[in-house]
Order: structure tokens, then C-alpha cells, then sequence
């Protein structure tokens, strides 16, 4: 947020947008609200498959009809065998234990929170042909959540989502088309809250200045 979907401000608007009643008219510009904040975010993956031990790598979205930034060409050794390893399970999946249901909690908590996500999937990925999972991160302008990326599958990502109350995690998936201008494509899978879907190709790119 994650490294799975984002979880504090955005999920905040999505508890806002999941009210009823006189609240509707603004739950649905704060849905909208959400859909764009997770559609604008940047992923930073640590040591993915095919990167040196300790490694960053970053994705960022890109706009329609944008050319993909020069530094996408020396993505290749790591981004092949990230893209593999979405083959087994339909995809690789973000997911985070950062401030369940858009609560803010302390950095302490949110860091243990974590820390029982990580033995959680550990214990997946041991029984999940291929499993393997790596610590990434997401962030945008008002946010940033640590968690993990992972290679099994979706409905077992999703339980874990919920058991953490997390509103939404990420999808990532081989682009369509091959690879064209954006090698991967990432979609919003909702968990704990319905209407978070967003689909946005992103593209490999250097760290973010800042």
C-alpha cells in the first residue's frame, strides 16, 4: 500500500466514502479522491527477482500516450525475472499492516503489525509452489507505507489483507501487450472495502528526486 495499496489517507477516504445517507454525494468524491491517490503512487521494490541483494527499484505510473523513461532499458535483468515470477500466480501482490482501515497508528505499532504480516508470509509462501516475497514500499506525496510484495495467490493475499484490515492491495501483472511503453500493469484489488478498483501501467524509473 506498500508496499500494499495505501492504507492511511486513502483508506480514511474510503471509510468517508463508504457512508451513507446525506454523506453520499461526498463519499463519492472522496472514492474518487482514493481512486486517483492509488492511481498516482509510486512502488519502490527492495532485491525483487534478478536484482543485487539490497537493491531499490522503482515503478511509477505512466500517463496515456507518455514514452517511458530512458532509465527503462536497464531494468532488464531484474524486471525479466520480476515478470516470470508473475506467470505462477497471475500476478505479484503489494500488501501492507500500516494503519488498518485508515487509522493512523504509531510508527512502533504499525512496524509490529508488520512484523506479523512477514511471519504470515512466510508461512504462504513456504506452502505455495514458487512463493517468494520481497520488503517494497509505496509512496506519493502525502504518504509512504512500508510492506512486501509476493509471489502466491490472490484469494490467499486477500485473506491475509483482511485478517489486517487492510482496505485494498495491489496486483502486479505482465502488460498485455507484451512489453511495449509500460512492461507492467497494476491493479487495485479491493479487500476490506468495496469500489477501490484502479488499473495503471507503470514503468520502471529511477529513484524519485526528494
Amino acid at each position: 500500500r506498500s508496499a500494499g495499496a495505501p492504507g492511511a489517507g486513502a483508506a480514511r477516504m474510503a471509510s468517508a466514502a463508504a457512508a451513507g445517507g446525506a454523506e453520499e454525494q461526498l463519499g463519492q468524491q472522496e472514492a474518487q479522491s482514493l481512486q486517483d491517490l492509488w492511481a498516482s503512487a509510486y512502488e519502490g521494490w527492495v532485491a525483487p527477482p534478478g536484482a543485487e541483494t539490497g537493491e531499490v527499484v522503482y515503478l511509477r505510473p505512466i500517463a496515456a500516450g507518455e514514452a517511458a523513461p530512458g532509465e527503462c532499458g536497464a531494468a532488464s535483468g531484474w524486471l525479466q525475472a520480476t515478470l516470470a515470477a508473475m506467470d505462477k500466480n497471475g500476478g505479484v501482490f503489494g500488501i501492507t499492516a500500516f494503519n488498518p482501515m485508515g487509522q493512523d497508528k504509531p510508527h512502533k505499532e504499525n512496524l509490529a503489525n508488520n512484523q506479523r504480516l512477514e511471519e504470515e508470509l512466510k508461512r504462504l509462501c513456504a506452502e505455495t509452489p514458487g512463493g517468494i516475497y520481497w520488503r517494497s514500499f509505496g509512496f506519493a506525496a502525502q504518504w509512504h507505507e512500508k510492506g512486501f510484495t509476493v509471489a502466491a495467490p490472490q484469494d490467499k493475499m486477500v485473506e491475509l489483507a483482511k485478517k489486517f484490515n487492510q482496505g485494498a492491495i495491489y496486483r502486479f501483472y505482465p502488460s498485455p501487450d507484451g512489453s511495449g511503453v509500460a512492461p507492467i500493469m497494476r491493479a487495485t484489488v479491493p479487500a476490506a472495502l468495496a469500489d477501490t478498483e484502479a488499473d495503471v501501467p507503470m514503468v520502471p524509473c529511477g529513484a524519485p528526486a526528494g
